[in-house]
């Protein structure tokens, strides 16, 4: 029994040690050095640790938590020419071949950190109030020839009460990103490979400065996730909640941003540096074919040429200039024919 309950224990032990191998490969963490306030001698303290014990006096310590906001980042696993094939093969995909890497010049390609304050901890409370239920109802209505039924609605207030135990992972954008096309991204550190922040970084990498507090970002997390806790189609009377283990940090997560010429109009794309999928992407429309054009266009020519043919060339010569003056720049009369009959009969804008 002894050597049983012994191997029993051996595998134990063997299992939590394999729990925190994992744990520390898919969450950072970092060792600190204090001083014993007792006896003077030099610790260890780990990150997450609470209390320690004096290796040299044997003084019990608590560790309050440090002030201040912890930072992690992730290196981008996608290189530049990759992202640069994948931006193409986007472009071809959406244009269904009609736009090429011929036909795109690649402006330039920056890499940027954007960042993302998280929370994630224990969400533990009450709440209370009325479960508001609609009762569809039929009422007969008395009419001139017959008698009518309308249907109404009736509303019935149930009292409920919630124990509400949440493991909160929730994370936001710290700055706004309309021009990246991205409203959030899921930070699971079990599955994303996070480094921690290196501020000596800042001078030769693009990050992202966060525009949203840090207090502020509190306290959306702490609205949304008490809003969530309440049923739906319920009022809410009087609720109380506190969050345990809470641990608030500062993400930087890699955004490759691309810019293209085409056709004299730059495009943006937007492009994930962790797994290369595109974000978001501005690419060139084409336009349909507009029957208007297709008549009158030709029509327009015949009627001249059989009236009086030099008008037909006077004509061309009046847009032709027009055309000049607009773009500022010459362009030679066969390629400023050709761009004509393209936009006049379903040519790409």
């Amino acid at each position: 029994m002894t050597g049983t309950g012994t191997n029993t224990r051996e595998r134990l032990s063997e299992k939590a040690g394999a729990v925190r191998e994992f744990a520390g490969k898919t969450e950072p963490s970092e060792t600190f050095g204090i001083l014993c306030p007792t006896c003077g001698g030099s610790l260890r303290i780990h990150e997450g640790q609470r209390s320690v014990r004096c290796e040299y006096c044997g003084s019990a310590l608590y560790v309050t938590r440090s002030h201040g906001t912890r930072s992690f980042m992730m290196k981008p696993k996608i290189t530049a020419g990759k992202t640069r094939m994948a931006a193409l093969k986007y472009l071809t995909k959406q244009t269904d071949g009609h736009v090429k890497a011929r036909h795109a010049s690649i402006v330039d390609l920056v890499l940027i950190n954007v960042p993302f304050w998280r929370m994630h901890g224990r969400l533990i409370g009450w709440v209370c109030g009325d479960r508001i239920e609609r009762i569809e109802m039929e009422i007969p209505a008395p009419g001139p020839r017959e008698q009518t039924v309308i249907k109404t609605y009736r509303e019935v207030r149930h009292p409920y009460s919630k124990l509400v135990f949440k493991h909160v992972d929730w994370s936001t954008p710290a700055c706004s990103l309309p021009h990246l096309g991205m409203q959030g991204i899921s930070l699971k550190t079990r599955f994303l490979d996070w480094e921690i922040f290196d501020h000596g970084l800042k001078s030769n990498h693009n990050f992202a400065l966060p525009m949203k507090a840090a207090d502020r970002a509190k306290r959306d997390a702490y609205t949304y996730l008490t809003r969530l806790a309440a049923p739906t189609h319920a009022t809410v009377s009087a609720k109380r909640f506190h969050m345990f283990d809470n641990r608030f940090s500062l993400y930087y997560y890699p955004v490759y941003f691309l810019r293209y010429r085409h056709n004299g109009r730059i495009y943006t794309i937007t492009i994930d540096g962790n797994n290369g999928h595109i974000i978001r992407g501005d690419v060139p429309q084409r336009k349909k074919i507009n029957p208007k054009s297709m008549f009158f266009v030709p029509a327009a020519a015949a009627f001249l040429a059989g009236t009086f043919l030099p008008l037909v060339f006077i004509a061309a010569g009046i847009v032709y200039i027009v055309d000049l003056v607009n773009t500022e720049g010459f362009l030679p009369p066969h390629r400023w024919l050709l761009a004509r009959l393209n936009i006049w009969f379903g040519g790409s804008a």
